[in-house]
């Protein structure tokens, strides 16, 4: 669950009672196995492990078992032995048996004695009665074994483990029987949260679990194409008839974001694999069903939670105490942002294959921004943004951008380019320049134009902007034409400096002097006398450029620390201080001070030396002079702003 799908691996785990964490036993310990755990142990979510690809050659079971605990901070216990036959898996034998009454018994099978007792130890850690009993007799009966570890796994104090090969097809029956027996059903999922309502001042007791204020389902996934789109919706609950029996999904319900009342009975059906089987009209839907909705209004998004118009107030309310009392369900788990760690401008090709305006969004776009909201809909970990007349587009990484490229040729036919956004440089100057002088005239019959105007220009502190201020005494410039030349000012210096013709910042225009003439005086040609005078300062004063930086925070294995402060080395960047992340998970959260220009190299480092388990934000800081030669150097050759 990492990569640039983390936001719809969240979506559906949200939405899930119990979680199979897949891992190969060939690779080890991934960087998605600790993400997948530390998100399920954080929700509430009851997980197990399955190690996949067992039919491996050389696999140590015992040492792989041993990282996956120092790594998940949790012992996991087999469930299963393995069996092989010269070195090869064969399949799996389980420590569990069921006879033809029901009754639960160990598996009296050569090599399972160790696993047992390891499992039966463990189990009896998780409960006081059942310690205190071990303790007594050394010895638990399976049935307690069996029922302890259920308990257990619901309240996330064990993790189970089986072993599989989906290749040869071994150990999936297995597996199927670990989930039907540990994993909790939604039912005992709105029991535990029930019962724990029921103990805050709040609570209310005596509903049926799965049933409560009536039908309650939350959005899971959705997707959108040139046809339409539609929405994966997991039932939590539902009401019952006078029978008993659950009720038909209502033809009408509230989404609980929004407000907004809905239409979704008629035409829901249930989703088997990629078989789309239809519900007639009066079926009976279960918490736990999954079921798809075709073209819902816009406004639904994913996450969001759909329930009759009588029960709104009393699911708001099972919501707020489910989060005080960290009871969370499908119900009540809210959503996540990923952090979007790559930024690129957008634009659509001319017909001759040129870029149209350089990521620049014009009239023609409203096709493409319209199929790029339909994926933001679909895909939570992408977000749109206009800024300076440029489409950006945020995602995970370099790699997504391209899947999402991909995604608006195939249904949408649109083809884009996509560029790295220009990094927003800044000039400014670093000592004082004195009465320079801007003169405007011209003559060519008739009223003529005439403009001068005399400043000084000095620098100011990091972030101060632009300030003009008038000396002018004496009327030689009436207040009419300084503001004239105040705008002509302000105009030629976000026209550009000297050095790459970027924006001038940080600098402070003293009028001091002029002259007007009564009749050939007019705005503009103060205006350009106001131009004229900034050219001729900036370049008498020692001009240098700024670029912005990023205040930017990592996420990170504390074993990762070196490599993460070698990345921002590299990158021109300083670290500013580290802690702990806060949350129990054993990571750190790195400060730094990191140039804009870096970031996208940044990210891909970052993801190459965490394996993709690393994340980060960043947001703008300030403004820093560039020092470097070869930097500067290289600026103003790439700047398209330059003045040749």
């Amino acid at each position: 669950m990492v990569g640039d799908f983390q936001s719809d691996a969240n979506a559906a785990l949200d939405g899930s009672d119990g979680a199979v964490i897949v891992a190969s036993a060939s690779d080890g310990v991934q960087a998605g196995t600790l993400s997948s755990f530390k998100y399920c142990q954080e929700n509430g979510i009851k997980c197990i492990l399955a190690l996949s690809k067992m039919d491996r050659p050389f696999l140590d079971i015992e040492s792989l078992l041993s990282d996956f605990e120092t790594s998940l901070g949790m012992k996991p216990v087999p469930l299963q032995t393995v069996r092989n036959d010269g070195g090869e898996f064969q399949g799996v034998n389980s420590l569990f048996r069921f006879d033809s009454n029901g009754e639960i018994t160990k598996a009296n099978i050569e090599g399972t004695e160790e696993a047992w007792m390891e499992l039966e130890e463990a189990v009896a850690m998780t409960d006081d009665d059942l310690l205190m009993e071990y303790l007594d007799s050394s010895t638990l009966a399976p049935e307690q074994v069996f029922h302890g570890l259920q308990n257990a796994v619901r309240k996330q104090k064990i993790l189970p483990v089986v072993f599989t090969s989906a290749e040869k097809n071994l150990g999936i029956p297995e597996l199927m029987d670990v989930i039907a027996a540990f994993l909790p059903n939604p039912v005992d999922v709105r029991e535990d949260a029930l019962h724990a309502a029921c103990e805050s001042e709040e609570g209310k007791c005596g509903l049926k679990p799965g049933v409560e204020a009536g039908f309650a389902a939350r959005v899971i996934h959705t997707t959108v194409d040139s046809f339409g789109s539609l929405s994966i919706l997991r039932v939590i609950s539902n009401g019952c008839d006078k029978d008993g029996k659950f009720e038909s999904i209502p033809h009408s319900v509230v989404n609980l974001r929004t407000r907004d009342t809905i239409k979704i009975g008629l035409t829901a059906f249930m989703l088997q694999g990629k078989e789309r089987v239809s519900l007639p009209n009066g079926s009976r839907v279960l918490p736990g069903n999954v079921i798809a909705v075709p073209k819902l209004p816009d406004s639904v998004h994913t996450n969001d939670i759909l329930t009759i118009p009588d029960a709104v107030s009393e699911e708001e309310s099972e919501i707020s105490i489910e989060v005080s009392t960290r009871s969370l369900t499908p119900l009540s788990r809210s959503p996540k942002d990923v952090p979007l760690m790559f930024c690129a401008t957008v634009s659509l090709p001319d017909t001759d294959g040129k870029k149209s305006g350089k990521g620049k969004v014009n009239s023609g776009d409203d096709k493409l921004i319209s199929a790029l909201d339909a994926i933001s809909r679909e895909d939570l970990a992408v977000r749109l943004e206009q800024s300076a007349g440029s489409l950006l587009l945020h995602c995970m990484s370099g790699d997504h951008a391209k899947l999402i490229a991909s995604r608006l040729k195939d249904r949408y036919d649109i083809t884009i380019e996509l560029e790295l956004p220009p990094v927003q440089y800044k000039e400014t100057i670093s000592k004082p320049v004195v009465n320079v002088e801007g003169r405007h005239k011209k003559q060519s019959g008739g009223s003529g134009q005439f403009g001068v105007c005399v400043i000084s220009m000095e620098p100011l502190e990091e972030g101060a902007g632009i300030e003009f201020e008038s000396r002018i005494r004496g009327g030689v410039i009436s207040k009419p034409f300084i503001s004239s030349v105040e705008k002509g000012v302000r105009e030629q210096l976000q026209n550009g400096g000297p050095l790459a013709g970027y924006p001038v910042t940080d600098v402070k225009v003293i009028l001091t002097d002029g002259k007007m003439h009564s009749v050939d005086s007019n705005d503009f040609a103060f205006q350009s006398a106001g131009k004229q005078a900034v050219k001729q300062a900036l370049s008498k004063a020692h001009t240098m450029l700024l670029q912005p930086m990023e205040q930017t925070k990592f996420v990170i294995s504390d074993a990762e620390q070196g490599e993460v402060n070698s990345v921002v080395s590299r990158n021109d960047g300083y670290v500013t201080g580290s802690d702990s992340a806060g949350d129990g998970s054993g990571q750190i959260e790195i400060g730094a001070i990191l140039p804009s220009a870096s970031i996208p190299a940044v990210s891909d480092a970052l993801r190459a030396k965490t394996g993709g388990s690393g994340t980060f934000t960043s947001e703008f800081s300030h403004y820093q002079a560039v020092n470097d030669e070869h930097t500067i150097k290289s600026i103003i050759e790439q700047s398209p702003h330059r003045h040749e």
